[in-house]
């Protein structure tokens, strides 16, 4: 019978080693080992999306700045800071006038709400009156009439035309 490896004892399998036969931690990947997994990864179908390491070049110190360029920097650090400076008294003032809009705004709902209450009062008031005429003794027949003589469409008008 063959003795067949399960994920358990392939991990008893492994032999482990203390720090004297591993050597000093450096903390930085080798070149070497990345390229193989990434060859790895590759070789299996696995999508690798690691980007290799230049561990081996090393970027080349900055040089340092000539006194044109930083005096041109400095320039153009007081332009901009200028520049700032300009933008956030418009932002400022934008501001400013949006909340002088919204105040006006607000204003003008609080007096339509006032005039539309006042017009539901008034037409309340119509109403009582109209209905207290109602209980006058012919009025309502008088209100009727006079209602559809202003209202009425006569045929005279159409046949003079």
């Amino acid at each position: 019978m063959a003795h067949v490896i399960t994920p358990l004892n392939g991990w008893r399998a492994i032999r482990r080693r203390d720090r004297g036969q591993l050597g000093k931690r450096t903390g930085a990947v080798h070149e070497d080992y990345t390229q193989w997994v990434i060859d790895r990864a590759m070789q299996l179908g696995m999508p690798y999306k690691l980007p290799r390491f230049l561990s081996v070049i090393t970027p080349a110190p900055p040089l340092p700045m000539t006194f044109e360029t930083e005096k041109e920097y400095q320039k153009r650090i007081t332009e901009l800071t200028e520049e700032n400076a300009s933008l956030r008294g418009e932002y400022q003032e934008a501001v400013r006038e949006n909340e002088c809009v919204m105040n006006m705004l607000e204003q003008n709902t609080w007096e339509l709400r006032k005039k539309n209450e006042e017009i539901a009062k008034l037409n309340d008031i119509i109403k009582e009156k109209d209905a207290a005429l109602d209980w006058v003794p012919g009025m309502r027949k008088k209100r009727r009439d006079f209602f559809a003589s202003s209202c009425s469409y006569s045929d005279d008008s159409t046949s003079e035309a």
